[in-house]
């Protein structure tokens, strides 16, 4: 078993483009019974596990086009299934830096035994992080990203 708080210090270095803003994140794990399903924070985890990852970001004053960079933590892997507040947009980084609504990746392949490089739409698992651009931010108001993570 791994414990949870590694990851989550990881997701400790999630940020937000302002000061006045916060950003809480935590890592669930979906529940059913009798047929009902509900979220559980989870303490540890297990590889193969799949997780919700929940960030809900708050301000105390109001901030126009404000940014959440959210990293994919360390050993595990975006499972896709992401939600977002209405009019919030997101890109997608393979390293951490450069975001993209479809990051890119070089592959180098053989064709007619010659090697051809191309850049080609990078798989959802190779993602590395999640940057949430939200039209407007409102007071004291909660705004809920979610995604699925996979523990490697």
């Amino acid at each position: 078993m791994n414990p949870v708080r590694s990851l989550l210090a990881l997701l400790a270095s999630a940020s937000l483009s302002a000061t006045a803003a916060s950003l809480n994140l935590g890592l669930y794990q979906t529940v059913t019974v009798a047929g009902q399903s509900t979220l559980k924070k989870v303490d540890t985890t297990q590889p193969g596990q799949t997780l919700r990852q929940i960030a809900v970001a708050q301000t105390d004053k109001p901030l126009n086009t404000p940014r959440a960079t959210i990293p994919v933590p360390a050993n595990t892997t975006y499972a896709g299934r992401l939600e977002l507040p209405k009019g919030a947009s997101a890109t997608f980084s393979l390293d951490g830096q450069a975001f993209s609504p479809q990051p890119l990746k070089t592959v180098t392949t053989t064709e007619n035994g010659r090697s051809v490089t191309r850049q080609v739409p990078a798989p959802e698992s190779e993602y590395r992080a999640v940057r949430v651009t939200f039209r407007a931010m409102q007071v004291n108001t909660p705004y809920t990203v979610a995604y699925d993570i996979r523990v490697n």
